[in-house]
């Protein structure tokens, strides 16, 4: 409420001004002890009020000061999470490079290896060429020993030692054999329905004795008549033989000497020489070298090794005969499963690891060459 004040420079209005002091005292006074009061309690309220927004502001500001250290903290996680991650993928990187790099180092020792293998034997055949007794030695041991007779009632046949498994405990190997040598024995006795289930006795001729083991097919190709056994012993068996790279089917041409190794009509192993006549015959739809090196029944399953290295080049699974009412038996002229077909199937059926090394690290360009003409 506002009061408006009278003039004070009018002295003929003196009187009438003090009566109209003394007039608006009292309302005024009225007033005055009514608004205070009210004046007082707003005031009171106010200052409350200007306390609570002040507490106020300070509950805000500590809060915009939390967040403020929560969002640092947040932020310093996530860099931390980022440089984490960061430091992971450079791992991540330098161990998948290190593994190409180790995977790289070992195909090269593997392909070295393989390399310095074929020279040694080329170098060994050099120097033994020059001493025939040494030749004959290496062809025994080489040649002779890893063969030995699959027999059974009636029907025998042969097998080449060609890996020893150096890992399990006792003596074990595997061989490659016919597959009709391992059908014609288990077929004698009666009742037999899971070949996988049966064992054959497998005899190894030594300067010791004969050894007897337990042969056991464990796979199988009838198309192209093979078999793969596994053989357990009490006794070391000695030397298996050098299964060829798969590289050198493609050296191989008509007129490469050869041996034939085997057990004809049950006798121990021996070899006869001859040579590869034709690369390229077929049976059945199945691909077969012929041979001229002599063999007769029960050759079946036997090795045939390349005479200059030595190297089990092929398996020995039939021979020609001539006539139905007497048939003759043409023993020059054999047929051999072929090296590419056993790298092929091993391979296929899951035993790589029981084929050598390629010496040049292209086996597919290798088994490519192996097939031309």
């Amino acid at each position: 409420m506002h009061l408006q004040h009278p003039s004070r420079t009018s002295k003929r209005r003196g009187f009438l001004r003090l009566a109209w002091w003394v007039g608006a005292a009292v309302p005024t006074a009225a007033l005055a002890s009514t608004a205070i009061p009210s004046f007082q309690s707003w005031k009171a309220q106010t200052l409350s009020q200007e306390q609570t927004l002040a507490s106020l502001c300070g509950q805000i500001e500590e809060l915009q000061s939390n967040q403020g250290e929560l969002g640092f903290r947040l932020a310093d996680q996530e860099g931390m999470s980022f440089a984490n991650y960061a430091e992971m993928e450079d791992l991540r990187i330098s161990l998948n490079e290190a593994l190409a790099v180790e995977n790289e180092l070992r195909t090269e020792l593997h392909t070295y290896r393989a390399q310095l293998k074929s020279q040694s034997i080329a170098l060994n055949s050099a120097h033994k060429a020059k001493d025939p007794e040494s030749i004959r030695e290496s062809l025994r041991r080489d040649i002779l020993r890893p063969v030995f007779q699959l027999s059974g009632t009636d029907a025998v046949g042969s097998a080449v030692l060609i890996h020893e498994d150096k890992e399990g405990p006792g003596y074990s190997y595997y061989a490659l054999t016919s597959y009709h040598v391992v059908r014609d024995i288990l077929s004698e006795r009666p009742g037999v329905e899971d070949y996988y289930a049966e064992v054959i006795d497998a005899y190894f001729e030594r300067n010791t004795g004969e050894i007897l083991a337990e042969a056991s097919l464990v796979a199988e190709n009838v198309p192209a008549d093979l078999a793969l056994m596994r053989i357990e012993a009490s006794e070391s068996l000695g030397q298996v033989a050098q299964l060829a790279p798969l590289e050198r089917a493609g050296e191989i041409k008509s007129f490469s000497p050869i041996y034939t190794v085997g057990c004809p009509l049950g006798t121990a192993a021996q070899a006869t020489r001859g040579e590869v006549t034709r690369r390229h015959w077929e049976v059945s739809g199945e691909p077969l070298w012929m041979i001229s090196s002599p063999a007769f029944f029960g050759n079946s399953g036997g090795g045939v090794f390349l005479e200059e290295t030595h190297e089990l080049v092929g398996i020995f699974a039939k021979i020609y005969t001539h006539g139905s009412f007497r048939p003759q038996v043409v023993t020059h002229m054999g047929l051999a499963v072929p090296l590419q077909v056993l790298h092929s199937w091993l391979k296929n059926a899951g035993f790589a690891s029981l084929l050598p090394a390629s010496e040049t690290g292209h086996l597919a360009l290798a088994e490519e060459a192996s097939h031309e003409e």
